[in-house]
């Protein structure tokens, strides 16, 4: 892999998913593989776009990995049916295939993308999915599932599960301290605490975000929320601007976004304001859910303390 497509790779790796795009059109003769990936940076922006991602898939020969990423397309396109039944029958064909890393390895997507879909049809496909990515880890050393299955335990509530999965003798005999490996244990790090991790992570973020193409949206909301965790208020808002300047409708950005205008003082108006942008943006974003749940446990409380009025 030349630099240029190793430097596309670490912009993909790293969430910088715009930057990714931009280097691409710019490489003068991308592979097949670089494309795979340019049309995966398409599938993973807030909000997706499946249009782009299939327009450079009809670009490479149909591999298993092409056919995984184009099933995800039409998965993020709304044709979910087609896209689950396409995804079992590569899983089927790829058998044990897959699981060592390389260059040229085929199949070596089809495991990330199954266990990514798996995972968003809900709970009836989720321990599913989390055994595909479990196998692609374990078996493959596969970095990319590695980073999906960490993500995953982090936003079920489970951080002590991505620090112990990284953490591992298992895990470290094939991450090396990679950047994609120092990036997942900064968002552990995150989730997790105490003040030193945040300080730990945060010099990870701002050390990617001083990278060529590393201010992306995912990696100045890291630097945001290590700030505010530090205690580090305008800072913090510094950063999640920057990213909304990039993406005004990037969904992470404007619920960090929202939390900050309440912690530095400003008018409840503000924040409401802000979550009706996110919740245009993203109307199923977990701190909405979250609010919601919240008002509604709230209100019935609330209930129970009514005061009685005398007849």
């Amino acid at each position: 892999m030349d630099s240029e497509s190793f430097y596309i790779v670490q912009l993909f790796s790293q969430g910088s998913y715009r930057n990714a795009i931009a280097a691409y059109n710019e490489h003068p003769s991308p592979s097949p593989l670089l494309t795979l990936y340019a049309a995966r940076a398409h599938l993973a922006l807030t909000p997706p776009s499946p249009s782009s991602a299939t327009q450079l898939l009809s670009r490479v020969p149909q591999t298993l990995d092409a056919r995984a990423v184009g099933a995800l397309a039409r998965y993020l396109a709304g044709e979910t049916e087609d896209a689950v039944g396409e995804l079992e029958e590569l899983l089927a064909e790829l058998g044990e295939q897959g699981l060592e890393e390389g260059d040229d390895n085929e199949g070596r997507f089809v495991r990330g993308v199954v266990g990514t879909v798996w995972v968003l049809e809900g709970e009836d496909r989720r321990e599913e999915g989390i055994e595909v990515l479990r196998e692609a880890v374990e078996l493959g050393k596969d970095q990319e599932c590695l980073a999906i299955l960490s993500h995953l335990y982090i936003s079920l509530h489970l951080a002590h599960l991505s620090t112990s999965l990284l953490t591992s003798p298992s895990t470290t005999s094939f991450t090396s301290d990679s950047l994609l490996s120092q990036l997942l244990i900064a968002r552990s790090n995150l989730a997790t605490g105490p003040s030193s991790k945040y300080q730990d992570a945060y010099y990870v973020f701002e050390e990617i975000k001083g990278m060529q193409g590393g201010r992306g949206e995912g990696v100045l909301g890291g630097v945001s929320v290590a700030q505010a965790l530090l205690g580090r208020w305008e800072e913090a808002r510094d950063a999640t601007n920057e990213a909304l300047e990039m993406n005004p409708t990037h969904p992470t950005s404007l619920a960090n976004s929202a939390a900050l205008a309440l912690h530095t003082g400003k008018a409840d108006a503000a924040a409401q304001e802000i979550l009706a942008q996110l919740e245009a943006a993203d109307a199923s974003h977990p701190l909405l859910a979250d609010l919601s749940a919240k008002s509604s446990l709230f209100d019935d409380a609330a209930s129970r303390f009514a005061p009685s009025v005398a007849a």
